[in-house]
């Protein structure tokens, strides 16, 4: 068995956890909102459309953010089309993912939906195809109060009160060559900045987040992000990351994989990009705040991330609702999802905002089948774990752990753990990346309870996945455990497994 050895201590913390930092995102992409979300026919749909299902498995996420309605679709997007009566929208052909739009699920809808939630929206302009003038007037109608062309024509619509949006992206991956509208670094700083203060004199409580790289695979990177930032620093508030982390290092995630797959130690190994990125480009915000001589510190939004697999259903073309990159995520992907989650709680400190990537039905946390059941894949176990028990502060650590070396990566930890603290309770979350099981010991300073709750997720073979058929192979197990007591606790981790242990906090004695 691994030994593991972990010290913390009360007040040594690395930063404090936004509400923010565990999210997800709805883009009109495949069959995310048609069929996914939304899809009246359905036996458990209500007046609106919304799938009873698949928002009730939403609700028990417990999320933070949802950033909507995209993504590369927002390069297109007209947000005009999506406002007033249904029978009266304008059904387009969505060239960004090559489909069919209705227009039927639209800006209303939408908020219709994430008040069912109770989670805060965050909404992003097309700096694409439109500019300024789209950005502010979308502001105003979402909200300004009342008296103006644009809010009366909400209150028109059947909102009276503002939508009240308070994060608003400008634009998305406009670095990407196959961006609708793709612009240079510096076109693109210019216009952000121009954007963001003609919103922000509509409504000066919103913040803004800045396009930075797509991804860190493209030449441009991080050379893209400096210069964006010089043109806008003062008038954004974030700067937004991206990345996808698949088994073949393909360059194009949208083809068929070219490469060989990833060993499991190699696959295992990799979030270790998603702690170099964020270094990077806080390293990247901190330079250009130096050269601007500025007093403001920049923080970051990785609103997308997640693992990647390769598309199970066929695309059809210029179809409504035809599924992209949907596909079941096995326990070996939901491991690396736990570590690329760790990774950004890690930084909690600058990534203030965070959105796995999408929500429902493309490399998804919730599967659907049209007219049919919805079902989970189990990365959404460890985003439901993340979102409802990282609340509070994470605390720095010192760790002593076994490592191992493959072909990409050395010295990669067998165990990767964050741990957060609050009012009520210490929270430690822990990946095991290797097959044998690992004794945890925690030497700290806390006075805590000397049972605790493990919550584990495993399975019997790392390439098991719940399908429509077996739905319920990969499901997280709760009990309790004794952790022994004083300055030193003591528990167990299985081999290839995600875990939670959460110990109530004691009263110091007097």
């Amino acid at each position: 068995m691994k030994q593991v050895e972990i010290k913390i201590r009360q007040g040594f913390d690395q930063g404090a956890i936004s509400p923010r930092l565990f999210g997800s995102f709805v883009e009109h992409m495949g069959s995310v909102v048609y069929s996914g979300i939304y899809e009246p026919d359905h036996p458990s749909a209500d007046n609106h459309g919304f799938r009873q299902d698949v928002l009730t498995y939403v609700k028990d996420l417990s999320l933070g953010v949802i950033r909507y309605p995209g993504g590369n679709f927002t390069s297109g997007y007209n947000w005009l089309d999506t406002i007033g009566p249904v029978e009266e929208r304008p059904r387009k052909v969505e060239l960004a993912w090559q489909g069919i739009e209705p227009n039927t699920f639209g800006l209303h809808e939408f908020f219709q939906w994430i008040k069912q939630i109770d989670v805060e929206p965050i909404l992003t302009v097309n700096l694409g195809t439109k500019g300024i003038s789209e950005a502010q007037n979308l502001v105003e109608y979402c909200n300004f109060p009342e008296g103006t062309y644009w809010s009366d024509r909400r209150k028109k619509n059947g909102q009276e009160h503002p939508f009240d949006v308070k994060l608003w992206c400008l634009g998305n991956e406009l670095d990407g060559p196959w961006q609708i509208g793709a612009k240079s670094a510096y076109e693109y700083g210019r216009l952000a900045n121009e954007a963001a203060k003609a919103m922000k004199l509509v409504d000066d409580s919103i913040e803004t987040i800045l396009v930075g790289s797509s991804t860190p695979l493209l030449q441009t990177y991080p050379e893209w992000d400096r210069i964006a930032l010089e043109q806008a620093y003062e008038n954004v508030d974030y700067i937004a990351l991206h990345n996808y982390i698949d088994k073949y290092d393909e360059e194009d995630l949208t083809k068929p994989p070219k490469k060989e797959r990833d060993d499991t130690p190699t696959y295992l190994a990799k979030a270790y990009r998603f702690d170099r990125q964020i270094d990077e480009i806080i390293a990247t915000c901190d330079y250009v705040k130096g050269y601007l001589r500025s007093e403001k510190t920049m923080y970051l939004a990785f609103d997308e991330w997640n693992v990647h697999g390769q598309p199970e259903k066929v695309y059809q073309p210029f179809e409504v609702g035809s599924p992209i990159d949907w596909c079941h995520f096995t326990m070996e992907d939901t491991l690396l999802f736990g570590t690329l989650g760790l990774a950004i709680l890690r930084h909690a400190d600058r990534v203030k905002i965070a959105c796995q990537s999408l929500l429902v039905n493309t490399i998804p946390l919730i599967l659907t089948e049209k007219g049919g059941i919805a079902w989970l894949n189990p990365t959404y176990y460890v985003m439901q774990h993340l979102a409802t028990y990282a609340k509070g502060h994470v605390l720095d650590q010192r760790i002593v752990c076994p490592t191992y070396d493959c072909e990409k990566v050395q010295d990669v930890p067998v165990v990767d753990s964050v741990i957060v603290v609050n009012d009520i309770e210490l929270v430690i979350f822990l990946v095991n990346r290797t097959k044998e099981a690992s004794e945890i010991n925690l030497h700290h300073d806390f006075c805590l309870a000397q049972e605790a709750r493990q919550i584990v997720l495993k399975s019997q073979n790392l390439l098991d996945k719940n399908t429509i058929d077996t739905p319920h192979v990969i499901l997280p197990k709760e009990e309790k455990v004794n952790i022994g007591g004083g300055n030193r606790i003591e528990f167990i981790i299985e081999g290839y497994s995600w875990n939670v242990i959460r110990i109530k906090k004691c009263e110091e004695p007097l």
